[in-house]
């Protein structure tokens, strides 16, 4: 019975589960939080190696199909996932069949962590290092709000008549992260809807603060207009890098605003 005890729990039948508790699963970009992770043994002692923690979250990404016997490559659109941020608790230890053990450790989540808008997931993944034996996880999904400055420039942008319509994680190329969340703004009130169609727009964090990249498809009437829509003619690019405080943040936006709608 001995022998059938420990073989069911390498391959993960009457093993070790492990549970996480946040102080909030609700957290600013850039907020530490501490994290209660607990380990119960199962039907029989398993040794844990390590307690490793994962911070992640998904995004639109291409994979490539290879059929047998097909010219040329195709690809598919599917979901894929990143991790953020990774530590882990080295203190190896073994399980007592039935008993819990706790650990404590803290938890920073990145700047660079997607907000919760659309139909993208972040979550913490813990996981349990057992040696010859199938490891064990646990997810818990976390929801992510702006930081000040972000939640500053944001702001600015509805003040000044914008609203953001859709948000979606796409994979891109030759970009520190496999992805960038973008925001799709409308606008829909004055001083925006006269002179803007849409504007897209992507913020990164480098060391020196919040960075913005912006797309504006401006209004226009007639053939030249559609003309300009199609050639891409009636759009601006522009970026903002930004250090201050979100009264600085908010008032360079209303700046670059002001400036390219003249």
């Amino acid at each position: 019975m001995g022998w059938l005890k420990k073989t069911l729990a390498k391959v993960g039948f009457g093993s070790a589960e492990v549970s996480v508790e946040l102080d909030s699963t609700t957290l600013i970009q850039g907020e530490q939080t501490k994290v209660l992770v607990t380990v119960t043994g199962g039907d029989v002692g398993q040794p844990v190696d390590a307690i490793e923690l994962s911070v992640c979250c998904d995004y639109m990404g291409w994979e490539e199909l290879r059929a047998q016997g097909e010219q040329g490559r195709k690809k598919q659109r599917r979901r894929k996932s990143y991790v953020l941020a990774k530590w882990a608790l080295p203190d190896a230890f073994t399980t007592e069949p039935g008993k819990s053990t706790h650990f404590e450790s803290a938890m920073t989540l990145p700047l660079n962590t997607p907000l919760s808008m659309g139909d993208g997931k972040i979550w913490l993944e813990v996981n349990l290092d057992i040696p010859m034996g199938k490891d064990t996880s646990s997810k818990t999904e976390l929801t992510v709000k702006p930081d000040n400055q972000l939640d500053a420039a944001f702001t600015a942008f509805e003040k000044s008549g914008f609203r953001i319509e859709k948000v979606k994680n796409e994979e891109v190329e030759r970009q520190s992260m496999p992805f960038e969340q973008r925001f799709e703004w409308a606008p829909v009130s004055e001083p925006s809807q006269s002179v803007f169609r849409e504007m897209t727009l992507v913020a990164t964090r480098p060391e020196d603060g919040l960075h913005l990249a912006m797309i504006f498809g401006r209004q226009g009437e007639g053939i030249g207009a559609a003309v300009g829509r199609f050639v891409g003619a009636n759009k601006l690019s522009r970026e903002l890098t930004l250090s201050g405080g979100p009264e600085e943040v908010a008032s360079e936006v209303k700046t670059l605003l002001a400036q390219i709608s003249q």
